[in-house]
């Protein structure tokens, strides 16, 4: 590059230039600064592959290394999953969730083979996750339909765990771990990457702590990897519990139940249990107690059954509480399949969600967005979550969702905008150095290039992102955010992709200018 630029700089092409952009000053400099960019890029993957390879060299780091390392770590947990009312969303509804023992749902070595169809008896009123955890020896299988509880369950046994690592210097630290974020590869060499980029904890304390058993991985979500990997993921889970370097590692994993039924294998766990959904009379009961704000909805569940069913998961019954809150009657029924009624009070939600009062005093103020422009941003961010078949979005980094997706899905995506969202970085750096060649001309292209490096994904403002979680509609998740369910992100992205090309291009314009 010194020479290519010196030869430049003296109205000398080198022959290979110009048969390939010709004599023209312009396309000499713009194949300069690309032959400078692909350098930098090799330079930095080839840099970044011998750190993650000289990560580990087998040196255990000391005593004190050790305790900044599961101070810090049990740190980041806490800002990232735990603090206070940062994972009870669903505070519109407390009601005593059950729970019931499955062995049949994890490999038996003795046993006939026969995955059941249904649980064991229920167990006593107030069993929670962690006697659970504690009679299975500390690894455990967590199933539910959508909705019941599970996440919820683990952030729960998260907060406990945590409290018990602060007071004994022995205890495990409990880590939770995405599995959406899981690509192939050996178990623990992602959970060292993950615990690296997620919680900044380095790769020797990791593997040390890992070793010694002092890591609880909870990992949340088989049903949402990849669903031809969902196979490999759990081959990999069974071999990491196997495996002779980590036989004291405690580990939680959860899945949707029908999701699990559908593998052909079974995690060799010591245990499984089930969320069960709440019975319908608790439903009646709760609606009943909860008095006149949701007689309507109260009144309609009474003379719907299928309405009643639906409503027998925290998740759906919260949501339809704050949807039909002071409505009658007349506003709550509906008709359809299970799904299409799931898609009506998620709708309802929504609405309800932006537009009520969060004042506590004085004069109501309007909401700082719309109903038209909230719809239109969420439409849009399930859209492309659901193209890169992923749950979490980082606001602070883009490019992250690029990162996430799988290796085929963003072989498919072969559109100039979001080919220029991958190289959106690069295009900065590349401006910056033809500034100082044409400043006026580049800082246009600048400021065109940065325009639509911002407005390809208008939801990711910060504005945006706050308000949506301050509403409910959003949720952190770790330094990322997600919906507030699976399902209802999925609900908006089939409504988004029911829309004919006009309408979606009426949409983005919306969420853009808005």
């Amino acid at each position: 590059m010194l020479y290519v630029s010196s030869e430049t700089a003296a109205g000398l092409f080198p022959d290979v230039l110009k048969s390939v952009v010709g004599d023209s000053p312009r396309w000499v400099t713009v194949a300069c600064v690309v032959a400078l960019l692909v350098a930098g890029v090799a330079l930095y993957i080839r840099s970044l592959h011998t750190r993650l390879a000289d990560s580990w060299d087998g040196a255990e780091p000391d005593a004190e290394q050790l305790r900044r390392g599961r101070k810090a770590l049990m740190h980041r947990v806490h800002q990232n999953w735990t603090r206070p009312l940062a994972f009870r969303w669903n505070d519109a509804v407390r009601l005593e969730i059950g729970v019931r023992d499955f062995p049949s749902a994890v490999h038996d070595p003795w046993g006939g083979g026969e995955f059941t169809t249904s649980a064991d008896a229920p167990l006593p009123a107030g069993t929670d996750l962690r006697s659970m955890f504690e009679r299975h020896d500390q690894q455990l299988l967590v199933l539910g339909a959508p909705g019941a509880g599970k996440t919820v369950h683990l952030l729960e046994l998260t907060a406990a765990l945590l409290d018990e690592a602060r007071s004994d210097a022995d205890a495990p630290v409990p880590v939770f771990l995405l599995l959406t974020t899981w690509r192939g590869g050996p178990l623990d060499a992602w959970m060292v990457s993950e615990l690296r980029h997620r919680y900044r904890t380095s790769a020797d304390v990791t593997r040390t702590l890992l070793a010694q058993g002092k890591i609880c991985f909870l990992l949340d979500g088989l049903d949402e990897v990849d669903p031809e990997r969902q196979e490999e993921c759990l081959s990999r889970i069974n071999a990491f519990i196997s495996a002779d370097g980590y036989p004291h590692c405690s580990l939680v994993v959860s899945c949707r139940l029908t999701d699990y039924r559908l593998l052909s294998r079974r995690l060799t766990m010591n245990g499984a249990v089930t969320v069960q959904p709440l019975p319908v009379t608790a439903v009646h009961a709760f609606l009943h107690a909860a008095g006149s704000p949701v007689r309507g909805l109260c009144t309609a569940a009474a003379t719907d059954p299928a309405l009643a069913r639906l409503l027998t998961t925290p998740l759906m019954l919260g949501v339809a509480v704050l949807a039909y809150s002071g409505v009658d009657e007349s506003a709550v029924h509906s008709a359809g399949t299970l799904e299409e009624r799931r898609g009506l009070v998620y709708d309802a939600f929504l609405t309800r969600m932006v537009t009520r009062d969060r004042t506590l005093r004085g004069t109501p103020k309007p909401p700082r967005f719309s109903v038209a422009q909230v719809e239109s941003r969420l439409l849009l961010m399930a859209r492309e979550m659901r193209k890169y078949q992923v749950t979490v979005i980082y606001p602070k980094d883009p490019l992250r969702l690029m990162m996430q997706a799988p290796p085929e899905v963003l072989e498919q995506l072969h559109s100039g905008s979001r080919l220029r969202l991958i190289f959106a970085r690069f295009q900065v750096g590349y401006l910056r150095i033809l500034t100082v060649v044409s400043p006026y001309r580049s800082l246009m292209t600048a400021l065109l290039s940065l325009f639509r490096y911002t407005v390809l994904f208008p939801y990711l403002r910060k504005d945006f992102v706050h308000f949506a979680c301050e509403r409910g509609l959003l949720r952190r998740s770790g330094d990322g955010v997600a919906f507030l369910h699976k399902t209802f992100q999925d609900h908006l992205s089939q409504r988004a992709d029911g829309l004919t090309p006009q309408e979606r291009s009426a949409l983005y314009r919306q969420a853009v200018t808005s």
